[in-house]
């Protein structure tokens, strides 16, 4: 029979050579970009998402048919409305949500402190100056529907940019939709590494949209344009002003 030798855990240190560094058991947990205040029928990464629970920079978060999830980032808000997805990164100026499918209410508190919502190739990025809330939906991967309930809220795309004033929408048309092979933030350099661009044009064309016109405007004024942001963000203000003392 073969001898088992059992080797003190003392005579296995001294074994160790001096000054080796000893492997952390527990790996540092990173810091939670925001947590969840309400959610239905919505996921983070695919695991249900519970009421307090932590989101983190690169988490995916979903919704089903009817779902919803309420997303508190200090003094930002954001709401994803059913059957709709997003990845969120943690930035110096406080978040970019990089919208995948559906629409995203948003409230932002003025001042340094904003959230930056990425669609397509349309940038959105509410003003600094002022409280701001609104809605952004992607209609389909080139056209995406921008609507200001409050503040004034400001869409790039391409080399043209527009400033949505308070109580109006637009329908802006992407001059490239978005293919990804994996996800990263919008705002790392290497950005647009990770995913294919498909440009619009032949898409509108299917669709009977006319390809726009070398000087014609990405943006068209909607009607109709707040029906449904005012309920999804009146929401976050009833939590927030429950959470008040």
């Amino acid at each position: 029979m073969n001898c088992v030798r059992i080797v003190p855990l003392v005579a296995l240190l001294a074994l160790a050579p001096l000054g080796a560094p000893l492997r952390a058991q527990n790996p540092t947990q990173p810091l939670a970009l925001g947590l969840v205040a309400k959610t239905s029928d919505a996921e983070i990464d695919k695991a249900h998402a519970i009421e307090g629970s932590s989101v983190y920079s690169g988490d995916h978060l979903s919704t089903n048919e009817h779902g919803s999830l309420l997303v508190r980032i200090g003094a930002l808000s954001l709401e994803l409305q059913s059957s709709s997805s997003a990845h969120i990164y943690r930035t110096p100026y406080g978040a970019v949500l990089e919208l995948n499918r559906g629409s995203v209410l948003y409230a932002t508190p003025g001042g340094q402190q904003n959230l930056v919502i990425v669609a397509s190739d349309v940038r959105v990025t509410p003003s600094l100056d002022h409280q701001d809330s609104g809605r952004v939906t992607i209609d389909d991967p080139c056209n995406i529907t921008v609507s200001s309930q409050n503040g004034q809220v400001n869409v790039k795309v391409g080399s043209e940019s527009r400033n949505v004033e308070e109580g109006k929408s637009y329908r802006v048309r992407a001059e490239q939709s978005i293919i990804y092979r994996e996800y990263v933030s919008p705002d790392a350099d290497n950005y647009h590494h990770y995913h294919d661009h498909t440009p619009c044009a032949p898409f509108d064309i299917v669709h009977g949209h006319p390809p726009i016109a070398p000087g014609q405007s990405h943006f068209v004024l909607a009607t109709a344009a707040l029906a449904g942001a005012g309920a999804g963000v009146g929401i976050w203000k009833a939590w927030e002003s429950s959470e008040k003392p």
